[in-house]
């Protein structure tokens, strides 16, 4: 089983990493042409990112596939509407999204799931952990990815 969960945390970790590099880099690139980005690279992240709060978002990795059978137990619209009210319940908010995740468990069998993505924004880590508690309890989830990414954040509106 720890096999399997390596495997899946190795997967996820790098789909996470590569929609890193991607948010970021757009956002530089689409950002960048409504100012003045004759500067350095340099100078136009801390023009804009520079003050950004820096804070903690914790992504959750949640895989729908029952732990004893292998297939999903329920239809993804009952996980999500599962998963959505148990964030509720530990959040004041959160991203909610969709991916497909796979893995090859220790006797070779490989399993493709439906899986949940949570973003949480600042919240408290023990929040963090009571909410993937009760959402792997309710899913009978071996166990839920946790990552935690330090970024520059704050909630953009209009003047």
């Amino acid at each position: 089983m720890s096999k399997k969960v390596g495997i899946i945390a190795i997967v996820i970790s790098i789909i996470s990493l590569l929609c890193a590099l991607f948010s970021v880099g757009y956002c530089i690139i689409t950002v960048g042409f409504g100012k003045n980005t004759s500067g350095t690279k340099a100078a136009v992240e801390d023009e804009y990112f520079g003050s950004m709060e820096k804070r903690t978002q914790y992504v959750l990795y949640v895989g729908t596939n029952d732990q004893d059978t292998y297939k999903i137990e329920m239809t993804e619209a009952e996980a999500k509407d599962l998963v959505d009210q148990i964030c509720l319940k530990y959040m004041k908010g959160y991203t909610l999204g969709e991916a497909t995740g796979s893995w090859v468990d220790d006797d070779g069998i490989r399993t493709h799931e439906y899986t949940l993505v949570c973003y949480f924004d600042d919240p408290e880590i023990e929040d963090v952990y009571s909410c993937a508690e009760e959402i792997r309890e309710a899913l009978n989830q071996s166990s839920i990815l946790i990552e935690a990414n330090e970024i520059n954040m704050e909630y953009y509106s209009a003047e």
